[in-house]
């Protein structure tokens, strides 16, 4: 994926807070903290895995497995956006 790692962590950090009807959260903000369950969290992935732009990367079942261990570890954007970087090599 040839994006910019800032501009992945904007789009998970708005979509977490569509999620959350809250503002966007920041690139270390916890989904958790912020009201996140787990159930919210596969809503979370399902929407990225529509998300323009970046649907054709984020809905590979290798990423969204990838995130979806991630989102239970450290449930921030950075962190969200880099288990979706290491996954596209």
């Amino acid at each position: 994926m040839d994006r910019d790692p800032a501009d992945l962590y904007a789009t998970i950090g708005r979509v977490m807070g569509q999620i959350l009807v809250r503002p966007a959260l920041g690139a270390d903000e916890d989904f958790f903290k912020n009201g996140g369950d787990s159930l919210r969290a596969v809503e979370l992935l399902q929407r990225l895995a529509a998300e323009d732009g970046y649907s054709e990367h984020l809905g590979r079942p290798e990423v969204q497995a990838a995130m979806l261990e991630r989102v239970f570890e450290k449930a921030t954007p950075r962190a969200l956006a880099s288990a979706a970087f290491a996954e596209a090599g």
